[in-house]
């Protein structure tokens, strides 16, 4: 089973993932601190619960809600990579968003198409990109020994060193847009809940009839198979949400309630 983050663990990693926007961070950062100093740093994250976010709100009762958007976005994060046992950004209860983000996850909640993997893979995924990020001097150093020459109309060296610049940024900026709509798919960290691969079991509360399907991501949707995405209606009803648990589906025709009966994997 893995390891529980301690609050002060999931701020620096957010903070790491942050570091693209640093004046952002500096602005967000202290409102994050309050509330896990609050908390308690050295606590597991994973304890820590909905009641404890809507009281601390209530506390702390700020003039403007937007002073929380940077709470808002690192308990997305938090239970975007399972830091958190659930989704706790509706809590916050900020407003319409809070909707959204029970109908989305946490997924939705930060935007984007999200990038699916494993605790491990995340973790491959942060190395590669220092890895890349480390060889930005190597490259800086090609660029000045070929701009030495003067004549740059036929400086193969040059031409050589750009487009190896334009590839490894290109590599990063991958990289990084992935690690920004990570979730964390892994059995352990979705500890019975519905997310990506999870078959599920639904019961519609208003006519007692039940149906499985299994989530995937949107290119392996195949519905004659009970194969459904993940950012379907449904999909984004039950993901986070275990058995026993009710959800309702925003459906075309109107908002259908069910109950979650079982999920598997």
């Amino acid at each position: 089973m893995a390891e529980p983050v301690t609050a002060s663990e999931a701020l620096a990693h957010f903070e790491g993932f942050m570091a693209t926007e640093p004046e952002k961070l500096r602005e967000e950062l202290p409102v994050i601190r309050e509330f896990l100093e609050a908390y308690g740093l050295d606590q597991p994250l994973a304890d820590l619960d909905g009641e404890f976010v809507t009281s601390y709100v209530r506390e702390v009762s700020p003039e403007n809600p937007s002073d929380l958007e940077g709470l808002r976005a690192f308990l997305a994060y938090c239970s975007r990579l399972a830091f958190t046992s659930n989704n706790l950004v509706p809590y916050l209860q900020l407003g319409p968003t809070a909707g959204g983000a029970r109908a989305g996850g946490a997924a939705a909640e930060l935007g984007g198409k999200a990038f699916y993997v494993t605790l491990d893979g995340l973790r491959r995924l942060e190395a590669q990109l220092e890895e890349e990020k480390g060889k930005r001097p190597d490259i800086a150093q090609k660029l000045r020994e070929a701009m030495a020459d003067k004549d740059f109309r036929e400086n193969a060296p040059l031409d050589a060193a750009r487009d190896e610049q334009a590839h490894l940024e290109m590599r990063i900026r991958d990289l990084e847009s992935k690690l920004r709509s990570a979730v964390i798919i892994d059995e352990e960290a979705k500890a019975g809940r519905a997310n990506v691969g999870s078959v599920v079991k639904l019961m519609n509360l208003k006519t007692n009839g039940e149906q499985e399907f299994t989530l995937v991501p949107q290119n392996e949707v195949d519905p004659k198979s009970g194969r459904i995405s993940i950012d379907s209606p449904v999909g984004m009803a039950v993901i986070n949400h275990g058995p026993g648990e009710e959800v309702t589906v925003n459906a075309p025709s109107g908002p259908i309630r069910f109950k979650i009966v079982d999920v598997k994997g």
